[in-house]
């Protein structure tokens, strides 16, 4: 009786199961290795025109344009995730406008807001003053008017101590009007609130009615003061 030989078989323990495994179900084929993509190409960001703009108008010295277009630059760069460049010249630019701004308002519109502020002030104190001198001669005017009406009722002219108060209140010291009527109500003031100055000049011939000389009633002005030369009196008033 001869050996039989046994076949060998594919695998043996303790991978047994493995080998079996491995042998009726291969593994799938791995996929083919992508081929490498070549890399993205670098695009440099581009320089805001706006900003450009902002800073050359600054230069020239366009002051407000500079600053607006400075914003509206550095706000699109802001938003362009690096895509826009230039934040140095809209900054500069926008400062550079704003300097501008501030000198145009201190050179230009203070001084002429100061000069224009002292032309109407001045127009307008002359004309007050233009407005007072022709009231205080219209108060001249009638002051010497009621003069004449009292010396022809009293016959004569209130003394220097009587002065321009006769023409209110009726005299008590010599001389004493023969008739008296009162000219005012309240004693005349001139236009600046100041009382007039009576003179009466010394009488060379008493016994000549008729060649009586005339009182003078004199305005002291703006000042106040006697013999200056805003003085006013009703020798200067037209016949």
């Amino acid at each position: 009786m001869g050996l039989k030989l046994r076949s060998p078989t594919p695998c043996a323990n303790p991978y047994q199961s493995i080998c079996q495994t491995l042998m009726t179900n291969p593994p799938p084929p791995q996929p083919p290795i992508p081929a490498p993509q070549p890399a993205p190409q670098y695009t440099p960001p581009q320089t805001s025109g706006l900003a450009i703009a902002s800073l050359v108008c600054s230069i020239v010295g366009v002051s407000l344009v500079a600053v607006i277009l400075g914003h509206i630059a550095l706000g699109k760069i802001r938003r362009s995730n690096g895509a826009v460049d230039g934040k140095g010249l809209a900054l500069a630019g926008t400062i550079v406008g704003y300097v501008g701004i501030f000198l145009f308002i201190v050179l230009v519109i203070v001084p002429f807001l100061l000069v224009g502020g002292l032309v109407v002030g001045g127009a307008a104190a002359a004309t007050s003053w233009a407005e007072k001198v022709d009231q205080t001669n219209n108060e001249l005017q009638s002051i010497n008017d009621a003069l004449t009406k009292y010396s022809e009722s009293a016959g004569h002219f209130p003394s220097e101590d009587q002065g321009i108060k006769a023409l209110v209140t009726e005299p008590t010291t010599a001389p004493l009007p023969k008739k008296w009527e009162a000219s005012f109500t309240t004693l005349p003031l001139d236009a600046w609130g100041n009382e007039f100055v009576y003179r009466l000049p010394e009488d060379p011939t008493p016994e000549d009615p008729l060649n009586r000389p005339r009182p003078e009633v004199i305005s002291m002005g703006s000042d106040g003061v006697i013999g200056t030369f805003d003085d006013q009196s009703t020798e200067e008033l037209l016949p």
